[in-house]
């Protein structure tokens, strides 16, 4: 970050300075006095477990320059007598004031930003974006998921003078989201990447998954570029109501960056772009496909050529826990537990569907949280889904994965090969008696779901059983 002085923390958030010099140097922002920095101010930011004012002065012992709180806070006024070189700054709520400021940043530089929305692949695609156009420009991004009201602006501020491109994903479980954090990011580009049945507990339906994240449109450049998915009916609809220059990808035929004659291979995938370059993407997933598409249609949008770009995927590695393999003894694990809804679902399934194995093919499937009034329904979905997917047995994890089960056994599913577990804790007392060797797993499910204590199950109880690592996977 570059050093922002006191006053223009004051102008951004419209604070009030309690103590302090208005000419001082801040050298960055943070929200967490474990990680705090000599130079920076802290942020108290507030949620419903935790609240910041209560280690202000923890940040100050820590080297903060200052401190931003919010109004009626008076215990971090007893800063005023022990502090006093200290800046404190009064404002209305430090989250909005968070926002505000890094808006405020975001204008001072020259830098153009790229966001990354959509129900599915926002992480992946980032994360190749980045790889790509890092290739060719300077470039930041978002560390791991930072896509909220404060991980956005944390990005924002790790933006050096220095960068070409910045790329932040937005993400959103209610209306109203995606029009803050594009109002602090303004985007000069935004890639919208599907949309799909996902956070319907606070979107309602579908129709309202497609209005929050279509929230953008309104604070885009005005010369600003739209990314988005050509085969996707709702992507179609909002780049329709957009003003600004579309870019088009997607397997279909109108699209304007289009994939054909994909195949799958030991590592991945190749394919060709307008029936004239051939990419190689050592990644498991078709859906890896359309990030990769989204990001050659992103490079197209800011100047780099289709024609130098399609060989800097060789090496793209995915996102920890997205279709992540792993072998422990003679166990395959396919690791796609970060997160789950209906369409990443399905995605993970066709998959897992399409591998050639030299053992059973185990499904652990964790609930898929916040789809409220559809959770039953979407669920069952995925039992009839699985019954069909050439899966040997299924184990599932949660109240409502219960459906999926039985969904799959009304499908013809053997009963003997599915076992219902409320909990993580509870599977991961059951996992290792019943795996066989040259077994591979699908872990799939809600991040709240924690199905990650299962893969760490598996791995304490196999990785030291067959040094040679034997077991076998391919795709046709």
């Amino acid at each position: 970050m570059n050093n922002i002085k006191v006053s223009d923390i004051l102008k951004a958030t419209g604070g009030k300075l309690i103590q302090g010099n208005s000419e001082l140097l801040i050298n960055g922002i943070s929200t967490d006095t474990r990680t705090i920095k000599h130079g920076e101010i802290f942020f108290a930011l507030e949620g419903e477990n935790y609240d910041g004012h209560k280690f202000v002065e923890q940040a100050i012992n820590n080297g903060a320059a200052g401190a931003v709180i919010s109004s009626g806070k008076k215990a971090a006024y007893s800063l005023h007598n022990g502090f006093k070189k200290c800046a404190l700054l009064e404002v209305a709520d430090t989250l909005r004031a968070l926002g505000d400021l890094a808006k405020f940043y975001r204008n001072s530089l020259p830098t153009s930003f790229i966001a990354v929305t959509g129900s599915n692949g926002k992480t992946t695609t980032k994360d190749m974006a980045y790889h790509v156009l890092g290739n060719f420009k300077s470039v930041s991004m978002s560390r791991k998921s930072f896509n909220n009201f404060i991980g956005v602006p944390l990005t924002i501020f790790e933006t050096e003078i220095t960068h070409d491109f910045c790329i932040v994903e937005m993400g959103a479980n209610a209306h109203g989201e995606i029009k803050r954090l594009s109002e602090i990011i303004f985007p000069d580009f935004t890639i919208l990447t599907n949309i799909s049945h996902a956070h319907l507990e606070g979107l309602g339906n579908i129709e309202g998954v497609a209005s929050a994240k279509s929230e953008f449109i309104e604070n885009m450049a005005e010369d600003g570029t739209l990314i988005t998915n050509a085969d996707d009916d709702w992507c179609n609809r909002i780049a329709n109501r957009f003003n600004g220059k579309v870019i088009s990808f997607g397997f279909n035929q109108s699209a304007d960056i289009k994939a054909s004659n994909a195949k799958r291979n030991d590592s991945g995938f190749v394919f060709t772009v307008n029936d004239s370059f051939t990419v190689n993407l050592p990644v498991f997933g078709k859906h890896n496909i359309y990030n990769a598409l989204a990001v050659i249609a992103m490079c197209d949008a800011v100047g780099v050529g289709i024609e130098v770009i399609c060989d800097k995927f060789i090496d793209f590695k995915l996102p920890p826990m997205r279709m992540e393999k792993q072998i422990f003894g003679d166990i395959v694990v396919i690791n796609d537990g970060y997160n789950s809804n209906p369409s990443s679902m399905s995605s993970a399934l066709d998959e897992f569907s399409q591998l050639m194995t030299s053992g059973r093919k185990v499904l652990i499937c964790g609930d898929m949280l916040e789809l409220g009034d559809y959770a039953e329904r979407l669920h069952k979905e995925v039992g009839a889904k699985v019954a069909n997917a050439n899966i040997d047995v299924l184990w599932t994890v949660g109240p409502f994965s219960r459906f999926v089960a039985v969904e799959a056994i009304a499908n013809g599913m053997p009963k003997e090969n599915i076992l219902s577990c409320e909990t993580s804790e509870e599977m991961c007392s059951f996992v290792a008696s019943q795996l066989k060797k040259n077994d591979t797993v699908l872990i799939k499910g809600s991040r709240r779901m924690k199905l990650e204590s299962v893969l760490r199950q598996i791995e304490n109880c196999f990785s030291g059983k067959n040094e040679n690592n034997t077991a076998l996977l391919s795709l046709v």
